[in-house]
């Protein structure tokens, strides 16, 4: 846990807005208003690079892409040999105004077989996010899926990746079980649950398999906890924290204490040990 901590000095998440393109069914992100300017984004890395080497960030949101500022933001950072993790639903395309590709990784939400995947996001986007896949290889990019998976399309999850390959080549999968009923009914902050009609949650027994089969977030071992920047200003200990640890213009030295003091669970930890994303219950029996 202590040499993992270390490690996470260097990654940083930012959230710079909760707006999105799409309605997808089984979204649970409130699209609330606040987004954090290009410039508070960079003063507050500014002031991280001060104390802890930054390697990697990772944006997400909402939809990053559809922000006007998002790759001049980027842009600046490459520049400054920061490595850049986006999570996108890739149907806003802005890859060629990205100046160093190379130095980017864009992750891309594909939910399974393309019926499956539009009777989610909506009609025609599989398309659109295979083409953004497809564009952003042939530019330069680094890519990767990552895949909600719900008692439907888990069956399908060999084709899904087979037709993947046959795609867009190659490409790793990283699945994220849809949060359980837990988690979606009693989070503080996106206690919403979307359409359950379709998109079932996991039975107990699947989702342990899937833990243990495949690349799954969170991971098996925890360990995903990081300073994460909030839409709001506000900074948790990770992507989906609801409990503080401090405020955008807080010391960055005070904001990494308050996490580390917060770190405890299981194997690599967690920052809210006591929910842990709503799995605590599954973890503890796999």
């Amino acid at each position: 846990m202590e040499n993992h901590l270390k490690k996470v000095l260097h990654h940083l998440y930012i959230n710079p807005l909760e707006k999105c393109n799409l309605a997808c069914k089984i979204c649970y992100t409130r699209k609330t208003s606040p987004i954090l300017s290009e410039e508070k984004i960079l003063s507050f890395i500014a002031r991280y690079q001060k104390e802890y080497e930054l390697k990697i960030i990772t944006f997400c949101g909402g939809e990053v892409f559809t922000l006007s500022y998002f790759p001049d933001l980027v842009n600046s950072l490459t520049a400054q040999g920061i490595f850049i993790q986006i999570i996108t639903n890739g149907t806003v395309d802005t890859l060629d105004s990205f100046i160093h590709p190379n130095l980017i990784n864009v992750i891309v939400s594909v939910d399974g077989v393309e019926k499956y995947h539009d009777s989610n996001r909506g009609v025609g986007n599989f398309r659109k996010s295979i083409s953004f896949i497809k564009k952003a290889r042939l530019l330069g990019f680094h890519s990767e899926v990552f895949s909600i998976v719900t008692k439907q399309n888990y069956p399908q999850i060999d084709e899904f990746e087979s037709s993947l390959t046959k795609e867009v080549g190659p490409i790793e999968v990283t699945y994220h079980p849809r949060k359980p009923p837990m988690y979606l009914l009693h989070h503080p902050i996106s206690n919403i649950q979307g359409e359950v009609n379709g998109f079932d949650y996991l039975e107990k027994s699947d989702l342990i398999r899937l833990m243990k089969t495949h690349t799954v977030f969170p991971p098996l071992d925890l360990g995903c906890y990081q300073i994460a920047v909030a839409s709001t200003g506000i900074i948790y200990g990770c992507c989906e924290g609801f409990m503080p640890l401090g405020k955008i213009s807080d010391p960055i030295k005070t904001l990494f204490l308050a996490l580390q003091k917060r770190i405890g669970g299981p194997c690599k930890g967690c920052s809210q040990p006591e929910f842990m994303c709503g799995i605590r219950d599954v973890l503890s029996v796999s």
